[in-house]
């Protein structure tokens, strides 16, 4: 019954373990595509937010450049005597001289303060038109422009009334000797110079770069310029409420007439009314994102698939054996029934102790056979445990690349996992190996000190991840033991694992070595829950746990213990164990002093040795 409930307990943890490892691998895919897809969106933000930014910056520019020539224009004009005759030739080369210096510029005008057109560059007779109906002159005549009365005004687009052709404008205020209002002298701007500007940019195939004035209007746009100069987009959200929280920021709208979630930057400008829009569509930004995330998603649904076949595999050979394991032991049951029957029958007496004989006889195959088929489980279960564990430790040094936090973390827990089940397996093997007689001893001089020094610094992560304490103390000076050192390693970690798993945290744990009588006597003493009295001599047996609502929270197969009762009288030692329940366990383990030796006598057997080889020598060279 014992071995089926090991049995059992291996089917649930690989169970377990198998959906873990499913369920890891898909949290570690998709939180990686998920972070992939904030990463591209925030890098899009990013670079649309920046290139926001060299657009503002350049049409603050390029108006203020504008500016600063009207402003030379209207400190000439204002000392000029022939500045309001209608046409003068030194006055219009003069315009025209301001125009050339920059490329926005279509053609500068002088209108008079009741609106007629006094000076035009692109002609020495200007139209007889009536622009008093013009913002610009308004903007000036009424005291609106921004800066006062010697700021400028940046005019919405308009068409104009001889050409048909879009144009904006910025003008400044021309004053009589008297100070009192005398007209405007006006640059008219080329939209289509923006344009021309973002076509030479590197953007995504689907950007939009929109330069609007403040009041609303679109001023320049790319792509389809024509077909929005001029619109207002007042009722946008732009204009609704995202500049009335700042002045320049990115969110994902729905753009009118940019199609549906665009990533939207936007900037105003602080020197001129200005507005600067770079968008890009949501869904263009994550269609390559999409490919990778459709790529990922058919390797996972496919590890998805092996990992469960795996588990599935393991799960159904654990199934055979218990089924084996189950008929095993159906069978001594009905043997010993025979037997007892065979005892009843006291007429047949001789008859019946040749039976028992040969029942026994069985019996002891059975056993050997449930033996052998632990050993075989054990092994088989070994290997793809330890490729699991294996290509968990791969992934977790980086030798495939690094890893996100949350990745490293579920990669961690596959690992311990692994090891805690393959910690199990070669309990149970070694207990195997000892009942079935094939566990052989490799004695030799061992130091014991040197083996503590290393069990403590095994168990030392686990004990400071309780806050536990763990100390040693040695008696000098101490003997030599002449004994197995994986099989006295392996009673040491055992001791300090029990010891650790069932000390609360703050408890101490202390490994003690001295001499007592003629034997070494090794003792592992922690503070930890201790052992009930009617327990102490249950928890020798293979398979037993103390059976309390304490120590059934620590997982175990009840091999621990008995394993290390076995090992020590494989090496002529004894076990003892003795336990206050609340206050501690003391484990005891005495050597007994035919395995001892003092140092000088091992010094002086290595010296007689080393002195029986020189003799040879000589002999030989003789």
């Amino acid at each position: 019954m014992a071995g089926l409930r090991v049995i059992s307990r291996l089917k649930g943890g690989m169970g377990a373990f198998g959906v873990a490892l499913i369920l890891g691998l898909n949290a570690m895919i998709g939180y990686g595509l998920l972070h992939d897809r904030d990463e591209l969106i925030a890098k899009t933000s990013d670079e649309s937010r920046a290139m926001a930014l060299v657009l503002e910056r350049h049409a603050t520019d390029s108006f203020a450049g504008v500016s600063k020539i009207l402003a030379g224009v209207s400190e000439v004009l204002s000392v000029r005597a022939d500045t309001w005759e209608r046409g003068d030739a030194d006055v219009h080369a003069l315009l025209r001289r301001q125009a050339a210096l920059s490329p926005l510029i279509r053609a500068i005008l002088v209108v008079s303060a009741d609106g007629r057109l006094i000076h035009d560059t692109e002609t020495l007779a200007p139209a007889d038109v009536d622009l008093s109906d013009r913002d610009y002159l308004m903007a000036h005549r009424d005291g609106l422009a921004s800066g006062g009365p010697a700021g400028v005004h940046v005019g919405i687009p308009v068409r104009g009334r001889t050409s048909g052709s879009w144009f904006f404008s910025m003008s400044r205020r021309l004053d009589t000797p008297a100070g009192r209002f005398a007209g405007v002298v006006v640059a008219v701007m080329e939209p289509t110079a923006f344009r021309g500007f973002y076509q030479t940019l590197t953007l995504r195939d689907d950007a939009v770069v929109t330069l609007y004035h403040a009041d609303g209007p679109v001023m320049a746009r790319f792509p389809d310029h024509d077909s929005f100069i001029g619109r207002s987009a007042r009722l946008l959200p732009l204009f609704t409420s995202l500049l009335k929280g700042a002045q320049a920021g990115t969110d994902t709208v729905d753009a009118n007439g940019d199609g549906p979630r665009r990533i939207f930057s936007f900037r105003a400008s602080a020197e001129m009314p200005l507005v600067v829009t770079v968008s890009s569509s949501r869904d263009s930004v994550l269609e390559p994102w999409w490919t990778k995330a459709m790529t990922a998603a058919a390797a996972d649904l496919a590890g998805t698939l092996v990992l469960g076949l795996m588990t599935l595999a393991l799960l159904r050979e654990a199934e055979r054996r218990e089924r084996a394991l189950a008929d095993l032991q159906g069978s001594e049951r009905a043997l010993r029934d025979s037997q007892q029957r065979l005892i009843q029958d006291i007429a047949a007496r001789h008859r019946i102790e040749a039976e028992l004989i040969a029942a026994k006889q069985v019996s002891d195959a059975a056993n050997r056979a449930k033996t052998q088929f632990l050993a075989n489980m054990s092994h088989e279960l070994r290997t793809p445990l330890n490729a699991v564990i294996g290509f968990a430790e791969a992934l977790e040094s980086g030798i495939f690349g690094a890893m996100l936090p949350k990745q490293t973390e579920y990669i961690a827990d596959i690992r311990r996992s692994g090891q805690h089940l393959l910690s199990l397996i070669n309990d149970i093997l070694d207990t195997t190996k000892i009942e079935s007689g094939k566990y052989v001893l490799h004695q030799e001089i061992l130091a014991i000190e040197e083996l503590i020094g290393e069990s403590l610094r095994q168990m030392e992560p686990q004990a400071m991840e309780k806050g536990l304490t763990l100390t040693e103390s040695l008696a000098e000076p101490l003997p030599i033991l002449f004994a197995d050192a994986r099989a006295v390693r392996q009673i040491l970690l055992n001791l300090l694992s029990n010891a650790v798993k069932f000390t609360p945290p703050g408890g101490r744990i202390v490994v003690t070595v001295d001499r007592s009588a003629r034997d070494l006597r090794l003792r592992v003493i922690d503070t930890g829950i201790g052992i009930p009295p009617t327990e102490l001599s249950q928890v020798m047996e293979p398979f037993h746990q103390v059976d309390n609502s304490h120590t059934r929270r620590h997982a175990g197969t009840g091999l621990g213990l008995p394993l290390v009762k076995s090992l020590v009288e494989m090496q002529d030692g004894r076990f003892a164990l003795s336990s206050v329940p609340g206050r501690g366990t003391t484990a005891t383990v005495l050597f007994p002093a035919s395995r001892l030796r003092t140092r000088i006598e091992e010094a002086a057997a290595q010296g007689a040795r080393v002195g029986t080889g020189d003799n040879r020598r000589e002999t030989a060279s003789a």
